[in-house]
């Protein structure tokens, strides 16, 4: 079968990789338009994109609807795979593939509908989730299902640890689905028991120390890859990494407190205390927790907020 991919993000590469080596043809990726970059906002491709490219992969950025209409007619796909696109699809171009759009999404829908399912999953607290196949229609994730699969969460997954799994665990029920595509038919999704999974912004990102730990450590194990998780320090803004619970002897009493007691970095929530491994002050380069102490000459005042 002749295939397209849309897709923005690196999570593609292993089902690319697996229609690569499947009897079905890819016949294109379709991608975002490059945007600035970096500090000079010079003007480059995304990440997949440049992956794409180096493979000798045909690569597609349509910019808006008739660009994305003129390439369907131009490579004539018989099914569209989406995963992590970032783009709503106009509704007059669903039915141009003879057999439609299908979409990878990272949650049992209908719950956590959204561009951020998988984050939203570990910060709610969530034991399990999983992924859904489904037929693309005019809604957000609202199409009818072909299948789904739950898995676990457990208290040492991370946002990409888990995207990973889901993806592996995915791809050969993917790859089925689109041989019998056509003699297969999808289950309209509940009505009731849906949730959202909106788009994680920078400010969600910030630790509020004043919540108990296992809510810090949400946060860490959700957002530490993108968008990182951060905090205030004497008005700069502070990027944190490597979060965990430690039971030290330490003299912190209100949230935010900091302590260096050792080698570790210490700081108080609301029911417990943390060590940071490694900081990455604004403008300069990732240093380990203790470093970060030192040069700031903590005293008993001193807090993160």
């Amino acid at each position: 079968m002749q295939l397209s991919i849309a897709s923005s993000s690196l999570i593609s590469i292993p089902i690319i990789e697996a229609i690569l080596a499947s009897d079905h043809t890819l016949g294109s990726i379709i991608t975002n338009p490059d945007k600035p970059t970096g500090r000079g906002k010079k003007i480059e491709p995304n990440d997949l994109a440049k992956w794409a490219m180096e493979k000798g992969l045909e690569v597609a950025k349509p910019a808006d609807t008739s660009e994305l209409n003129r390439h369907l007619l131009a490579s004539q796909p018989q099914l569209i795979i989406t995963c992590a696109y970032g783009r709503i699809i106009p509704v007059e171009l669903l039915h141009g593939p003879r057999f439609g759009w299908i979409n990878l999404h990272f949650s049992l829908l209908p719950k956590l509908r959204g561009a951020a399912p998988v984050q939203w999953a570990i910060l709610n607290g969530e034991t399990s989730t999983g992924f859904s196949i489904f037929k693309l229609d005019k809604g957000m994730d609202t199409g009818p299902i072909y299948l789904s699969k739950e898995v676990n969460i457990s208290d040492e997954d991370t946002t990409p640890i888990l995207l990973q799994r889901l993806t592996e665990l995915a791809i050969p029920d993917l790859l089925e689905l689109i041989s019998v595509i056509g003699k297969t038919r999808a289950t309209p999704q509940p009505l009731s028991g849906a949730t959202l999974a909106p788009k994680i912004s920078k400010d969600m990102a910030r630790i509020v120390w004043d919540s108990p730990i296992e809510t810090v450590l949400r946060q860490d194990r959700a957002l530490s890859d993108n968008p990182g998780i951060w905090s205030m320090f004497n008005g700069e803004r502070i990027s944190l990494h490597g979060l965990k619970e430690v039971l030290i002897a330490n003299d912190l009493k209100s949230p935010g407190d900091i302590q260096l007691v050792g080698d570790q970095l210490l700081v108080r929530t609301s029911d417990s205390v943390v060590e940071i491994t490694e900081v990455t002050p604004s403008g300069k380069k990732r240093m380990a927790g203790a470093d970060f102490a030192r040069g700031a000459r903590l005293d008993s005042g001193s807090k993160f907020e």
